[in-house]
């Protein structure tokens, strides 16, 4: 479920717990009286008045407290957005340093391996045919598949109301239903679904592991899945299998070849930049990541958020770090660690170690990004921006007769989130773009407003909404139409 509250929300560990209940509870004087105001930033306000009226006119929006959180704060990012480009329409002095330093470093990582790890790579023709004769590759399959992505931000609902799509159409497909017209109605692959989900033949070693997994295990005709991937669930179909000839095969041999041996040897770096970097996973950093995921907007200072989470030679990566992390990359990635096992967390703060080492060791070694390709990250993510809040029509707002600008501005934020719920326009997720702002200008959710809404809002249907039973296909980015997720 979505939960973003805005400032001292939930805090984290057994000192952050005695250091925010003095913050909760000076807050919580704060809070609107009765639960009037939902949401404030910089001083506009989203009132429980208003935000009734748009859900009581909607019944397919589920009222659930995660649901009302999450358009509370889609109002909180969009006004603060909408602020700024009335000071500065270009967006010139917005700070784009947390939305473009992800990018920056990985390239700076890559290089920096790139000019230390160097396998041989060299392959004579007679070697490959003979490593072909002895472990010869599996046999290319040929499949139809229909991917189902998940919104941005997903709820737990949403997950599951994906998954049960997905299911259903496996079903239907293997009972004979057309694959082709499945795929073409429902597959958000858009280049593969117009080919009724075709896409081809494929060898081991090109397709992400668990599709290939899921695909050489079928026989021909035989549907199966649902598997998940980066992009979202996959149900599969097997069309067609042959086996792969040295000659048609040697040059996808050679390159999987070559890949395993980049592989080993940035496998035997990193276990390098493990030892010699003194890599630790702190005890409880596991609990921490996965409670930051559950609320990557909270706003914490002082030794909360300095808290380390994986120490190194050198540094450590802190609560800061990470809630970066979670507001600047893919927009599912806190829905997705919020629910990864624990061994998964805790390999990826390892792998945050191990980035952090490899960046001091690229800088000692002379390797950084040149200003000319900063400026033209900077350009593209600016005019990014520039397009993203004229499609919401928030950088050029037009007043009508006798209205105020700041009049103006809750209008139009307003008939953002109306349309919204409505269905009727896509999410377009700003937390990593605002995240300077959220820190610089005061703004909050307030959970007494929460719980305000959906009450009142359940009193207007006239009883607890329930999640419908047969769920309608997700788009990419689609309003919480269904149950409602990153920046």
């Amino acid at each position: 479920m979505l939960h973003h509250p805005g400032h001292n929300s939930r805090p984290l560990g057994n000192r952050a717990k005695a250091m925010a209940l003095g913050c909760l509870a000076f807050f919580g004087a704060c809070e609107p009286d009765s639960g009037r105001v939902l949401a404030r930033a910089a001083g506009h306000e989203l009132t429980v008045d208003q935000m009734v009226e748009i859900l009581a006119r909607q019944n397919t929006v589920p009222n659930q407290p995660g649901v009302v959180d999450a358009l509370a704060n889609f109002w909180v990012d969009y006004t603060l957005i909408a602020m700024r480009a009335r000071e500065d329409s270009l967006f010139t002095e917005l700070d784009l340093g947390p939305l473009l330093r992800p990018q920056l470093d990985q390239e700076i990582i890559d290089a920096y391996m790139s000019s230390v790890v160097r396998p041989d790579t060299a392959i004579s023709d007679q070697d490959l045919r003979a490593m072909w004769d002895a472990d010869p590759p599996a046999d290319s399959v040929r499949a139809q598949h229909i991917l189902l992505a998940f919104p941005d931000q997903a709820t737990q609902a949403q997950v599951d109301s994906v998954d049960n799509l997905a299911e259903q159409l496996r079903g239907r497909a293997a009972a004979g239903e057309s694959f082709e017209a499945l795929a073409e109605q429902y597959s958000e692959d858009t280049g593969s679904a117009v080919q009724g989900g075709d896409i081809g033949f494929f060898g081991r070693g090109m397709l992400v592991p668990a599709f290939e997994e899921a695909a050489f295990s079928l026989a021909v005709g035989e549907v199966g899945g649902p598997v998940a991937s980066s992009l979202g669930l996959h149900v599969i179909k097997v069309t067609d299998r042959k086996a792969t000839t040295f000659e048609a095969g040697s040059s996808n041999f050679r390159d999987s070849l070559v890949v395993e041996r980049l592989r080993e040897a940035d496998s035997l770096l990193l276990v390098n930049v493990d030892e010699e970097g003194e890599i630790e996973v702190e005890t409880g950093a596991v609990e921490v990541l996965r409670e930051l995921a559950n609320n990557p907007r909270i706003s914490l200072s002082g030794r909360a958020a300095g808290r380390t989470l994986v120490s190194f030679r050198g540094g450590s990566y802190s609560v800061s770090d990470a809630l970066l992390l979670l507001n600047t990359q893919q927009a599912d990635l806190p829905a997705q660690l919020a629910v990864a096992p624990d061994e998964a967390l805790d390999a990826l703060l390892n792998r945050l170690g191990q980035a952090q080492v490899l960046l001091a060791r690229a800088a000692e070694a002379g390797i950084s990004p040149t200003e000319e390709h900063v400026d033209s990250l900077d350009d593209l993510a600016r005019q990014r921006i520039r397009e993203a809040t004229d499609d919401l029509g928030l950088r050029r707002i037009a007043l009508l007769d006798g209205e105020t600008a700041d009049e103006a501005l809750d209008r139009t934020t307003l008939q953002v989130l109306r349309e919204i719920s409505a269905g009727t326009r896509n999410v377009i997720p700003m937390a990593s773009i605002i995240m300077a702002l959220r820190q610089e200008i005061d703004w909050k959710v307030f959970e007494s407003g929460v719980r305000a809404t959906v009450e009142r809002v359940d009193d207007l249907r006239g009883a607890v909404q329930e999640t419908p039973t047969q769920p309608a296909a997700v788009q990419p980015g689609a309003p919480p139409a269904v149950d409602s997720a990153q920046n």
